[in-house]
């Protein structure tokens, strides 16, 4: 006998109903799988990335992020100490890439204390004669303390103009910005007598093609003479926070080689 076709349409419709229903579950499972290797890859990112903007910035909200230590002479991470000349003969082949990737090393060691085993600090050791200093702001990257960007001295007493730094001590309170004064000598573990600063490279910016500038953090913190004649004293703690967003160099780059004789000469 023969179905009524009644029978048939519906049983045709209920096949082309189930075949829709498992196409759009099919196509849900598929995106929220893909949501959620989305979500996964994201947050190992973020977790090993601190040193991103972005990443930064979630991990401060949700209360991530290591504190920044304060190191001493019997814990501080091994690194490897040069000079200014070193420093230049060192990092003055790298591409803006080579840079770049640098970069996000050194200042990722940073916020995680150098427990990776990446790539170890760089410590600078030399003397250096104070161009300009000012005030830390809120839009830094480290928003409190002060920086002094200095021009590398050799030890005939000759400026080696190719190595610029600039010196950041955080401090928990705003300050003046007058701890430096143009011509200070800045001296960081240069002579054996004296305290270890160890002041670790944070960033590299290449001012033009035979300039570098150091941005450096001493991860002793502690207390800091400025200036051994007039006794000034600056306490520098590690910052509680960083502004990731900020620039960097965070000097003046407009105290450029054409400016510098000048600017020195006027020092002296």
């Amino acid at each position: 006998m023969n179905a009524p076709r009644g029978s048939l349409s519906r049983a045709a419709t209920a096949v082309k109903q189930a075949d829709g229903g498992i196409f759009w579950w099919t196509i849900a499972i598929v995106v929220l799988m893909a949501l959620a290797a989305f979500s996964w890859i994201g947050s190992i990112y973020v977790f090993t990335h601190p040193e991103k903007p972005f990443s930064n910035q979630l991990l401060a909200r949700i209360h991530r992020l290591e504190p920044i230590r304060q190191f001493n002479e019997k814990d501080r991470p091994v690194g490897k100490s040069l000079t200014p000349p070193e420093l230049y003969q060192k990092f003055y082949p790298f591409t803006a890439d080579n840079l770049s990737n640098h970069n996000g090393l050194l200042r990722r060691n940073y916020l995680t204390n150098y427990t990776s085993r990446e790539e170890k600090p760089y410590y600078v050791r030399g003397r250096f004669r104070v161009v300009h200093a000012r005030a830390l702001q809120e839009g830094d990257v480290f928003p409190c303390g002060v920086v002094a960007r200095a021009v590398a001295v050799n030890e005939d007493g000759k400026e080696f103009r190719n190595v610029i730094v600039e010196y950041v001590l955080p401090t928990a309170k705003p300050v003046a910005g007058g701890e430096f004064t143009p011509g200070d000598m800045l001296d960081i573990d240069s002579r054996p007598s004296k305290k270890r600063l160890y002041g670790a490279v944070f960033n590299i910016s290449r001012m033009n093609d035979d300039v570098l500038v150091f941005t450096v953090v001493p991860l002793a913190y502690g207390e800091h003479l400025i200036e051994p004649v007039q006794h000034r004293v600056l306490n520098a703690v590690p910052p509680a926070r960083l502004n990731m967003k900020g620039n960097l160099p965070m000097t003046d780059n407009s105290f450029g080689v054409a400016q510098l004789p000048a600017v020195l000469s006027s020092l002296r």
